[in-house]
């Protein structure tokens, strides 16, 4: 599952161009031009970051496994 998934399960965001903009501080279309990849290494340590600060631990944690089993094609 990736994070987007955790995001929409919470009812967090209701789109891929809602979590690019809302969530990884990106363009809306982020995700799309990123061919699904996922986010990069760059845009998860940032939302960890805000995660972080908000109080959202068990999110962060899960964005921090994320960052640290990031696929090598994703990492760019």
């Amino acid at each position: 599952m990736d994070i987007y998934h955790h995001f929409h399960e919470r009812g967090l965001t209701d789109s891929h161009r809602h979590f690019s903009s809302a969530w990884l501080g990106r363009a809306e279309n982020y995700l799309c031009l990123r061919s699904g990849r996922g986010p990069s290494a760059d845009a998860l340590v940032e939302l960890f970051q805000t995660l972080w600060r908000e109080g959202r631990l068990v999110l962060a944690a899960r964005v921090a496994w994320a960052v640290l089993w990031l696929k090598p094609e994703a990492r760019r």
